[in-house]
Order: structure tokens, then sequence, then C-alpha cells
């Protein structure tokens, strides 16, 4: 042996200095990595996809603020929201709605909690929807086109205007083919367009003899009255023409009212009319279109009296007139987005108050048992009060009745949906408790109901329900229309939902049903403690997802007539002509409603089956 000292390895007594990991694989740098460019094939997936989404993204927003016409949805939010419910009645509709939503705050602040974000959104979204109106009154609106044509005379323009506006109207005559090309930004004249297309084809092809234009225009300012408006500089009259080369005219209104901007023309030419004298464009800046659905004329009417008597009136009213060109996002704000939260504002408002006001109460109250007992009461009790607020009674003053031929929108959509979902549970229940049956004849029934509703589109049992029923028993005839599609919809879903709860039924382990049985229980009591609750639990997103389904299938009643969400779009976009262009904008918004509901009962679901429904809480 040699007779070196063997060397023994001593550990050190401090500890190496930690180190934290790349930062390319931990935090969202992390999992963007591992996820979206983990290989070169997803890296390219995610590229392309993330190009498309972009794409899709400005292509929308810029089709949204630049061109889109929300008109179609702000003008009609009764319509879509209630349909032909009797305007004179509404406050039924909206007192069903205000119950509602009591009641949903009263349930939440006793059985849930809504988290402070929630309310702080709820806030923040209240205070832009009431500023928005208030600040875009700010932004100017866009210029008013009018055409003055050569062989009519010109229309007089009827107005609403405010005191201390100014306005100002300018005549501009085009002669010039340079002013032929350039484009015309703002409301132009629904029928003017065709006209100015025409002279403009005439200049280029020389058919128009430009150096023959003789135009000579006069134009009045007018109250209400007949009198003349005054401004500084005298009498609001201007005359533009060859001799007379001012064609503007400014003024600033003294009072609240109706005006009339007067419109005459004198350019005959050898005592006979020229023809060729070509066109002029009269242009008006800080005139606001007013709206033309009844509910608003006749508010106007009430605040500034009848429109006055002219013989040629052109009113400033929206549906003589579309918008030409791009808007900027200035007036995309004052022209589209404050008008819709101008009218759902005051409603929101009290929706919110009535909300708050229920959760409140279902906080303070929540560990009293008469309060849970009373709310659960209320919601039983609502249903039947609330169709019979809304339907009324035959000869009744105070709650005349309003026929269910004449529900629609929105309102409808619910209704459908709401009884379909509360009608279809128990039967659905009922149906796979029966086809489990022992006994045949019961088991049968179920079976043969349950495969002959799957096996046919719900288009047909809706048919069957309006066409075929009646046929056979002549009774049912007399059944409101609107009721027999509550009983189709009802049918259809309870088959769908039997399935999906025999579907959880089969899974409980059947020693469960032998220690029920051993514990003394019957048959009743096994099924209603044991199986149903585990049963129902492990299918709630089965049963949902029905029942989003039979919400989204409610459109399917405006085949057979009754004019839901889906048809009374359909009405307003197909019977008013000024609104047949924008298709597109209305059943995107009824797509968003249809998504917002849905996404909303997703949710429910979600948070039913982690915070409770026999599952351990957090």
């Amino acid at each position: 042996m040699s007779g070196r000292t063997p060397e023994f390895y001593v550990a050190p007594t401090e500890a190496p200095p930690s180190r934290r990991p790349p930062v390319t694989s931990i935090g969202p740098l992390g999992w963007v990595r591992a996820n979206l460019f983990s290989s070169p094939a997803n890296s390219v997936a995610t590229v392309i996809t993330l190009a498309l989404v972009i794409w899709f993204i400005v292509s929308f927003l810029s089709w949204s603020i630049r061109s889109a016409q929300w008109g179609v949805v702000y003008n009609n939010l009764r319509l879509i929201g209630s349909g032909l419910y009797d305007r004179r009645e509404i406050w039924r509709v909206e007192l069903s709605t205000g119950i509602l939503v009591l009641l949903t705050g009263l349930s939440l602040g006793i059985w849930a909690r809504v988290a402070r974000a929630a309310f702080v959104a709820v806030l923040v979204t209240l205070g832009i929807i009431l500023l928005v109106p208030i600040l875009a009154a700010r932004i100017p609106q866009p210029t008013i086109h009018t055409l003055i044509e050569p062989r009519k005379s010109p229309s007089d323009f009827v107005f609403v205007g405010y005191k201390g506006e100014t306005v100002s109207f300018t005549l501009a005559p085009q002669i010039d083919l340079a002013d032929l090309d350039k484009p015309m930004i703002g409301f132009i004249e629904m029928q003017s367009r065709a006209e100015w297309s025409t002279q403009a084809r005439q200049a280029r092809a020389g058919e128009l003899d430009l150096a023959a234009y003789n135009l000579v225009v006069s134009l009045r300012l007018v109250d209400k009255t007949g009198r003349t408006v005054s401004t500084p500089d005298g009498p609001a009259e201007v005359r533009f023409g060859p001799d007379a080369p001012g064609g503007e005219l400014e003024a600033t209104l003294p009072a609240d009212g109706w005006y009339v901007l007067k419109v005459t023309r004198d350019d005959e030419a050898n005592g006979e009319r020229d023809d060729n004298q070509g066109y002029a464009w009269l242009r008006i800046d800080g005139i606001e279109l007013f709206s033309s659905q009844e509910g608003r004329t006749a508010t106007r009417e009430a605040e500034f009296g009848a429109p006055p008597q002219v013989e040629r009136p052109l009113y400033a009213e929206e549906k003589a007139y579309r918008f030409e060109g791009t808007r900027t996002f200035g007036e995309f704000i004052n022209l589209q987005i404050a008008p819709f939260f101008e009218r759902i504002a005051m409603p929101l408002a009290l929706g919110a108050a009535l909300f708050a006001n229920g959760w409140v109460i279902g906080v303070l109250g929540k560990r009293e048992r008469v309060v849970r007992r009373w709310t659960l009461i209320s919601w039983l009790v609502a249903a039947p009060v609330i169709l019979i607020i809304l339907r009324g009674f035959g000869g009744s003053r105070a709650l005349p009745l309003v026929s269910t031929s004449v529900w629609g929108g929105l309102l409808l959509t619910m209704l459908l949906t709401i009884v379909g979902i509360t009608a279809s549970f128990p039967l659905g229940v009922a149906l796979a408790l029966g086809r489990r049956s022992d006994l045949p004849v019961i088991k049968w029934t179920c079976t043969l109901f349950i495969e002959t509703i799957r096996g046919v589109p719900l288009i047909t049992i809706l048919f069957m329900a309006k066409l075929i029923v009646p046929f056979f028993w002549s009774g049912l005839s007399n059944i409101d229309l609107t009721i027999r599609m509550m009983i189709g919809l009802t049918l259809f879903s309870a088959a769908y939902l039997a399935e999906n709860v025999r579907g959880g039924l089969q899974i409980i382990p059947h020693g469960q049903i032998e220690a029920a049985r051993a514990l003394g229980l019957n048959p009743f009591l096994t099924t209603t403690f044991i199986v149903l609750p585990q049963a129902l639990r492990a299918v709630i997103p089965a049963i949902v997802g029905q029942f989003i389904s039979l919400f989204k299938d409610t459109s399917l009643v405006a085949v057979v007539g009754l004019f839901e969400l889906v048809g009374i779009v359909d009405t307003i976009v197909s019977g008013q002509p000024i609104y047949r262009p924008y298709q597109r904008e209305a059943y995107f918004f009824i797509a968003i409603v249809y998504f917002v509901i849905s996404y909303a009962m997703s949710d429910v679901s979600r948070r039913l089956e982690t915070s409770g429904a026999g599952s351990l809480r957090q």
C-alpha cells in the first residue's frame, strides 16, 4: 500500500445560489412558446390564424364604424323588444321585466355572491351610456344635401331647430366636370343620387350644354308662422345667380320650433324655362335629422306642435335621406352610438337600481329563513302573475285583453323559452324514469313517444301543432297559436331531455340502490333522494345544452306566422323600404342577443357544477 493518506469528499457548508428559470419557460411568454410556437408547423399555423383574426377584426370595425347604418336597430327597439304589443299597454312589459330583475337581484343576494368587479363594471358602463349622448351633442352634424333639379320646382326644407343654434345653407351649382368627380359625403336625399348621376353622365358625354347654364335661386328662412328670420345683417334670405354671386345663408335661430327654408327659382330664358341649365346642390349644415318613428313623431308634435303646412315640403327626417361616403369616428359616435344609448339609458338605469335594491335586501336578509322562503314563493308566483299582466282580461279597463297574436320580438322569444324549459324539465325526467320502468305499458309508451319525437325535425312538430292537430280534432283550432307553439316546443324538448336524464340514471351504481333498500327506503324515496340528485348533477352540461338549443330553436316559430325575435326583424327589414338595405346590421344585432343569452346560460351551468348541487363548496 502507498503511504499516502486517503482523501474523502467534504460536502459544502453553503447551498448553491438559487437560479430563476428562464423567462421563456414561465409566465405568459412560456405559455405562448409551449402552446403556440412549440414547433415550426405550430408557428406557421399561429401566424396564419393571427393574421386572419386581425384582418377580420379590422374589416369588421371599419365596416361598423364607417359604413354600417345601425339606425335599423335603435329606431326599432320597441318592435325588437315587444313586437306588435299594444303601445298603450307597453307598461305591462316594463312592469314584468322589473319584477324579474328585482327577483334576480334578490336571489343572487341570498344564494350567490356578485364580485365587486362586476358592480364596478356595471357602474362604468352606466356612466358611459349616460354621458355619451351628452358629449355627442357637441359633435357637429354631417352636411345634408338636397338636389335642385331643372325640370321641376324645388321643395321647401322643413326642420326642427333650437334656440341659439347656427344653421347655414349653401347653394353649390355643379357646372364643372371637376366638381362632378368630387365625392359627396354626408346625408343625401334618397332620390337625388340618380338625378345627379344622370347629369354627370350627360356632362361627361358632352350632352349637357354647360355654357347655357343660367340658374337663379332664392333662399329665405321663415319660422312656423311664416315670418322671415332676422340676422344681424338683416332678414335671413339670399339670392344666387349670375347677377347675385352670394350663395350662402347663415342664421342663428331665435327660438325652439319648426322652421322652413323657402327655396324658389327664376331661371327662365327668353320667356321659357331652360332645361339645360344643370343641377345644383343645396348644402345644409347645423340641422339634425329627426326620426320618423310613430312614437317619436307624437312626442315631437306634443313639444313643438304640428309641422307647418307647406305646398311642397321636404322634411328633415331620416327616411328621406341616406348617408353617402365614409363616416369619421366622431360622426359614428354622434349618429350611431349616441342615439342607441339615449334610447336605453333610462330603462337600463332603472333596471340597475331595481337589481341593486334586490341584491341589498337579499344580502341583508339571507340568514333569515322567512326571506328565503318568500323569495322562492315569489318565483313560483311570478310566472302566472306575469302572464296575467301581459295578457289581461276581456272587458277589463285596468288590464284590457292583449291577444297573444300581437306578442313578439324578444318578449315572445323569452316566453317561449321559459315556458318550454319549465314544462319540459319535469316531463323529460318523468319520461326518462318511465322508460326504465318495469311496467311494460309505461316503458313502451314512453319509449314510443321519445323515439317518435326524436325521429322528426322540430319544424314538423310546429307545423303539426298549427295545421295537422286541429284537422284531427276541431276543438284544438280554438287554442291560440302561441299556446300551440309552446306545447310543441315543450314536447320536442322533453323527448331530448329524457334521453339526457336516462344517460345520467345509467351511471348510478346499483349498489347504492341496494343500500337504500337495506335502509328501508321505498322506490319513490330511493329515486327522489338517492338516484335523481346524482344523475341530474352528472348531466348538467347536457341539460343546459338542450335548454340553450331550445332557446335558439324558438326562431323557427317565425315560419308559422309568429313574430318572435327573428320574425320581427325580418318584418322590419322587408316591410320598411328605408331599412331594406340594412339587413346585415339587423341580423348581426340579434346574433349578439342570442350569443349573450346563450353564454349567460352556459356560465350559470358552469357555476352550478362547481359551486353547488352536491359538490364540495370551496
